[in-house]
């Protein structure tokens, strides 16, 4: 029995070490966003128009009326073209640019390029890892994609 008390200790101890990360916030001083950690330390600096959470080791930001994303650290990873962003699920992300859209992985390569006219990736366990929602001609339809 302690052992298993033990056991959930500690399974509980590294999950709150794995949800620490940093968080979005306001800065009115200078109209911008960045991120704190849980502390309040500032971890990067106030510069975003719009900062979002991060999922799954990446947060959309906004800068320069475009979006991209960034890791934890604040290194930007996909810099800001986009005219919209979605979070990452199961390593891909939803962008739409010109109007169109598609879908890109965590290094920035579009694995779909922006060409539907509606997708997503968010909707129930159907369209996860690899699979999303897309909208062309009028239609939608699930598509599979690979890295």
């Amino acid at each position: 029995m302690i052992i298993k008390i033990k056991l959930l200790f500690l399974t509980l101890l590294f999950a709150n070490f794995l949800n620490a990360q940093v968080v979005p916030f306001y800065s009115a001083s200078n109209n911008k966003y960045g991120y704190k950690d849980a502390a309040g330390k500032v971890i990067i600096q106030p510069e975003y128009e719009l900062a979002y959470p991060l999922e799954e080791g990446m947060a959309a930001v906004k800068k320069s009326g475009k979006y991209g994303y960034i890791n934890e650290k604040g290194k930007e990873i996909i810099p800001p073209k986009y005219d919209n962003t979605w979070k990452f699920i199961g390593g891909y992300a939803t962008v739409k640019l010109g109007g169109k859209y598609g879908f890109i992985n965590k290094e920035g390569s579009e694995v779909v390029p922006p060409m539907y006219e509606n997708a997503y990736n968010y909707h129930g366990s159907c369209c996860y890892k690899g699979r999303a929602h897309v909208k062309l001609n009028g239609k939608w339809k699930i598509i599979t994609f690979e890295n």
